[in-house]
């Protein structure tokens, strides 16, 4: 029992995500914005919210706004369709990358096809971070419209953005609960969570809801969970916390190893659940869902949004690779529990949907790497806690490393290359200390972004460089740091890094950095540091999505 008390205290009191709290909120006037409402009569009946495009450099960005508009959008008088049965419908029909794109698609072949009568279209305009030359914030913003799928006329359109200075709350129009509920996840994510949150309460309290045909669902204020970021194994507690209407039946699914398992009311309105993890249950990225019901049975849902969970007991992987080896999803995921070393001689190649979670060190190639994974299967790399891990770092390896399509997050080096070769395309680099730093070698980086480094994003000192179509943005300390390298950089997109676009240090060596986007048309004389030709300056910022 006082266990159970500790558990319900620890999530209801430690890191907050919503709250009825005073705060400073950037551009706030405590109102509600004003949408474009040209519909007032005869609303829809069944909605569906369809993939929201991405417009930002934040990957997570269409699917973290859209989860939130979603489990908002529930509690009004509208049946919606579950985002899941949406997105098979649309892949099925060969239409989900090109909605996910922004491209134009008949709301009437939609309507017909996912059987509802209006549909929502989105677009994500903002989610991260906003250096500025006074202040740091993180920033949401969308732009959203809701259709008529038999007349194509627009009902109700808004395009909204919400700034959230680094360690405010955001105030809650909607006046929800002053119950406020702390999970294990870092700042940066709840920031994120926060904003998004905000915004899409906000712009879905502006919809016109129709009259309840039938008893209203109760409203989920907010669902939680201990296993965000972590690895969770057999014998260990998945633990839930659903924040809502008093009295009410709650629920919660992890598809496809639980559905609808019960959840108690401790404290009127917050509803706990535990599962723990059986021997043979494994997902690499699991998603909870949590439910809300009534007597009538009438019923909301909360899709989880704080990231994937991580169940299952992993495959180690040995100390040193010795000689050439293969690894694919199959046997994943792996754990390397110090430090993984690939002899010179041996390569190691990763195959697609790889996953090695590195517990405290990294990475030591000697030998060479094959990262090969591909846009839908992407080989990821990251730490198994909330510590950073320490990287990739190649030492003298001159063979042809290549990553293609590789997410390395939350490192101390995303990727540290002394005096070797290395080839990157298509790859995220997201989270770590430092994004890629190439020292005395040779390395080429293209179609990739990396963001959100603590310190600088690319790093080169006495090495040859090229940089092309790639995104280089929300780095704190700056984009590039440079010191006596050659260096190209080329096509890219470099903006809103905390100090600099590009530093040199060194007057040696040569930087030429034609056609590139700085965040705008003629960039602040403080984004360009040191000898560096920036002419010709792309006058908009190039659209990769676009070009793809």
């Amino acid at each position: 029992m006082k266990l159970r008390r500790f558990f319900i205290g620890a999530l209801i009191s430690l890191l907050i995500i919503f709250g009825n709290m005073s705060c400073s909120v950037r551009g706030l006037i405590n109102s509600l914005p004003i949408p474009a409402i040209l519909q007032e009569e005869q609303l829809p009946h069944k909605v569906a919210i369809l993939p929201f495009a991405n417009k930002t450099s934040n990957p997570e960005g269409s699917e973290t706004v859209r989860k939130m508009f979603y489990n908002f959008f529930s509690s009004l008088n509208y049946i919606d369709l579950e985002l899941a049965t949406i997105d098979d419908s649309l892949k099925s029909a060969n239409l989900y990358h090109k909605i996910a794109a922004g491209k134009d698609v008949s709301p009437q072949i939609l309507g017909q096809l996912l059987g509802v009568d209006a549909v929502i279209f989105g677009d994500v305009i903002s989610l991260g971070k906003i250096y500025a030359l006074l202040y740091t914030d993180n920033q949401a913003g969308l732009k959203a419209q809701m259709v008529s799928c038999k007349t194509e006329k627009v009902i109700w359109e808004l395009e909204h953005k919400i700034h959230i200075e680094d360690g405010d709350l955001p105030l809650s129009p909607l006046g929800l609960a002053t119950t406020v509920v702390k999970i294990a996840i870092s700042h940066q994510q709840a920031t994120h969570m926060k904003a998004a949150s905000e915004l899409c309460m906000q712009m879905v309290s502006t919809i016109p809801n129709p009259p309840a045909i039938t008893e209203p669902p109760p409203q989920i204020q907010a669902f939680v969970h201990n296993g965000a970021g972590k690895l969770l194994r057999p014998g260990d507690y998945l633990k839930i916390a659903l924040i809502g209407e008093a009295g009410q039946t709650a629920t919660w699914s992890l598809p496809p190893l639980v559905q609808a398992l019960p959840m108690k009311e401790k404290e009127p309105g917050v509803y706990i659940g535990a599962y723990r993890i059986k021997p043979r249950d494994r997902l690499v990225h699991g998603r909870l869902i949590g439910y809300l019901s009534s007597e009538s049975g009438s019923a909301s849902q909360w899709v989880d949004a704080l990231g994937p969970l991580k169940i299952g007991e992993p495959t180690i992987l040995p100390a040193v690779i010795a000689q050439n080896t293969e690894l694919d999803a199959e046997k994943g995921p792996y754990l390397v529990n110090d430090a993984l070393l690939v002899l010179p001689g041996a390569t190691l190649r990763l195959h697609p949907g790889t996953v090695i979670w590195f517990r405290s060190l990294g990475l030591i190639v000697r030998g060479e790497i094959q990262i090969l994974g591909t846009e839908q299967e992407p080989v990821r790399l990251a730490s198994l806690g909330s510590s950073s891990w320490k990287g990739i770092f190649f030492d003298e390896s001159r063979t042809k490393n290549s990553l293609y399509h590789c997410e390395i997050l939350g490192a101390e080096f995303g990727i540290r290359a002394s005096d070797s070769t290395v080839s990157i395309q298509n790859c995220l680099f997201q989270d770590n200390i430092w994004g890629i730093v190439v020292e005395k070698g040779t390395a080429e980086v293209t179609g990739s972004l990396i963001r959100t480094c603590e310190k600088t994003g690319i790093a080169a000192r006495q090495a040859q460089l090229v940089v092309k179509d790639s995104i280089i943005t929300e780095n704190k300390a700056g984009g590039f740091l440079l010191d006596n390298s050659l260096v190209k950089i080329e096509q890219n997109n470099i903006s809103n890094n905390g100090g600099w676009g590009i530093k040199v240090i060194s007057a040696n060596g040569r930087v030429a950095a034609p056609n590139n986007w700085w965040g705008n048309e003629n960039p602040d004389p403080s984004e360009i540091i040191g000898p560096v030709n920036i002419q010709p300056r792309l006058k908009q910022p190039i659209d990769f999505m676009a070009s793809d």
